[in-house]
């Protein structure tokens, strides 16, 4: 109608709540990764998912809450492909190169998660640095029990497999800054099956 305008702010449409909170996870999680596990606040999730701020306080009550919420969903993921890939059969080089190339790959596929999980590795805060290490801890083993695996097969000592598996789960933090600088293709596998052979001994 002539002398009405319409609203310039787009609200989201109507969700249930199963579907409400993965998607306000989803917005956080792009938040978080722009300004920083310390910075980001729930006003600014309420406007990247087009829902007003209560709604976001609804689900996400507090803001240590929230936080919580971002980094449990980095670990879901990232300790999710670790289970996968290391459930597989096969020598230990072989599936620590997949789940180094899977790593590398979901930087392109999920650059905030990413993102977020580069900042947790380092936010050394007494109410979230535990979370992380705990996390850490769950990977290292994983890897470790790969390695423990191939090393029984071969007549091999074990007790070098926490170390190994300690030094590949470092390297993650090489292998993220080789993508977002956008290395080469060549380049990045080069490196990774270096560090499988530094780690374990064999190409």
């Amino acid at each position: 109608m002539p002398g009405k305008s319409s609203s310039p702010h787009l609200r989201a449409r109507r969700l249930d709540p199963s579907e409400r909170r993965p998607q306000l996870l989803e917005c956080a999680m792009r938040v978080f990764a722009r300004r920083g596990l310390g910075s980001a606040r729930h006003s600014e999730i309420a406007k990247e998912a087009k829902v007003s701020v209560p709604t976001v306080f609804f689900y996400f009550p507090s803001r240590e809450a929230l936080v919580k919420a971002v980094l449990e969903e980095v670990a879901r993921f990232l300790t999710d492909m670790t289970v996968e890939i290391h459930s597989s059969p096969g020598p230990a080089p072989e599936i620590v190169l997949t789940h180094a190339k899977a790593f590398a790959d979901s930087v392109d596929t999920h650059p905030d998660y990413a993102r977020v999980w580069l900042d947790w590795s380092t936010a050394m805060r007494d109410e979230i640095w535990p979370l992380y290490l705990e996390f850490q801890e769950n990977i290292v083993a994983i890897i470790a029990d790969t390695i423990r695996r191939w090393q029984r097969a071969r007549g091999m000592s074990e007790q070098e497999a926490e170390d190994d598996a300690r030094l590949i789960v470092g390297s993650a933090h090489m292998i993220a800054q080789m993508k977002f600088t956008r290395c080469t293709p060549e380049k990045l596998d080069h490196f990774l099956r270096t560090l499988v052979r530094s780690a374990l001994g064999s190409g």
